[in-house]
């Protein structure tokens, strides 16, 4: 086994932070990913503002980092970049 593995699975097995933190922090993040997505759309008067909001938080829950990477890389091609 990779040591920096184990080393970075420590605290999750030594109950030293709390799963669920991992959660809620997961869904706080995504909550403030929307609301800046949203307020960025609606500055630019893009046609559907709510949608963009929805899923750039729906990436970032869902997909986490990869996802949100993937998803903002569309939102920036398509609406930033004009």
């Amino acid at each position: 086994m990779d040591v920096t593995v184990a080393t970075a699975a420590l605290p999750l097995q030594f109950g030293l932070i709390d799963p669920g933190f991992l959660g809620l922090l997961n869904v706080i993040v995504a909550v403030v990913v929307g609301y800046f997505t949203y307020q960025d759309a609606k500055s630019r008067r893009t046609d559907s503002p709510k949608l963009w909001a929805g899923a750039m938080a729906l990436a970032s829950l869902l997909l986490n980092l990869v996802g949100f990477l993937v998803a903002f890389a569309v939102y920036y091609f398509v609406v930033i970049r004009d």
